[in-house]
């Protein structure tokens, strides 16, 4: 039996397989089970192990979880720790975006997400986890739901400070916030800076884009640019593999996103290969479940003790 876990900012994908038969496959909202950042309360562990304490086995299987949030060792290491105390287990813990090159069936590859947040992840020769961007929605995660609507507003500002006439994409947003001014789209805006208030705009960026707004359309080649200058900032710092998988909610859905971001990737003449990830990313940690051992020593050690 193997348990693998994709947690991201919004959802959380629990699949269970036993002989090659999926047993559990449950997705459910994060927020149902985590309380603030991964590691900011003790009894998120318990309350994800609950997710499948429910089938007979489980917690005594391999389990790989991949979440949105672990960014560096000392993250990882106190995230496994805990889960050691309430799984019996082999365990490892991932960024999430680890489980992109596994689920297309990679062995090394650049992971591109692009979804409640975005980042670009790859390993250099001797395993180190190599990443760009991933920076949070207020300073980076470019071509994320909730960066593309903060970079369609400063694009209608900025089209107000050189005198222009708002387009469809200001219009719209002032029309989505009730207001008259861009001036006072600024102010509504800025009012609410919460990942899912901004994130619920995203729609409306590409709408405006795809009927003609030459304002959005540059947001979403822009987002494209920076999210391919991040693949190539990886490549520079020794990324091994030269294919790229894309995935997460905004890249996914938004073609337009995904073919400038293949126009810009092939600018930079890298010799690499795009793929836009087709089945869930839970099942790239399935199959790194699959390398985990029987039974780590953490574990021995803890029962042992």
């Amino acid at each position: 039996m193997l348990v693998g876990i994709d947690i991201g900012g919004t959802k959380t994908h629990v699949l269970i397989e036993d002989a090659g038969r999926v047993v559990l496959d449950r997705s459910v909202p994060t927020s149902g089970w985590q309380r603030g950042g991964l590691l900011d309360d003790t009894e998120n562990v318990v309350r994800l192990v609950d997710l499948f304490r429910e089938v007979a086995g489980a917690t005594d299987a391999p389990l790989l979880i991949g979440a949105h949030g672990l960014d560096s060792e000392w993250q990882r290491l106190e995230f496994e720790a805990r889960l050691a105390e309430n799984h019996r287990g082999a365990i490892r813990a991932v960024n999430d975006v680890e489980l992109l090159g596994p689920a297309a069936g990679f062995d090394e590859a650049i992971a591109v997400v692009v979804g409640t947040g975005s980042k670009v992840v790859a390993h250099a020769g001797d395993g180190e986890l190599i990443s760009a961007g991933g920076h949070g929605f207020l300073l980076s995660d470019p071509g994320s739901a909730a960066a593309l609507a903060r970079d369609a507003v400063c694009a209608v500002l900025g089209a107000l400070d050189e005198g222009r006439e708002a387009d469809l994409l200001g219009r719209e947003l002032m029309k989505h916030f009730g207001v008259e001014d861009e001036i006072a789209l600024s102010y509504a805006f800025t009012a609410t800076p919460r990942l899912t208030t901004w994130g619920s705009l995203a729609p409306l960026v590409f709408a405006c884009a795809d009927a003609g707004s030459e304002l959005a359309a540059s947001v979403v080649d822009k987002a494209a640019k920076e999210l391919a200058s991040d693949v190539g900032l990886v490549c520079g710092r020794g990324a091994l593999g030269s294919d790229v998988v894309c995935a997460g909610g905004v890249v996914t859905n938004q073609p337009r996103l995904y073919q400038a971001l293949l126009r810009h990737i092939e600018d930079l003449d890298l010799g690499l290969t795009v793929h836009l990830l087709s089945v869930a990313p839970v099942a790239g940690a399935i199959e790194l479940a699959r390398k985990l051992p029987i039974q780590t020593l953490f574990n021995d050690s803890r029962r042992n003790a």
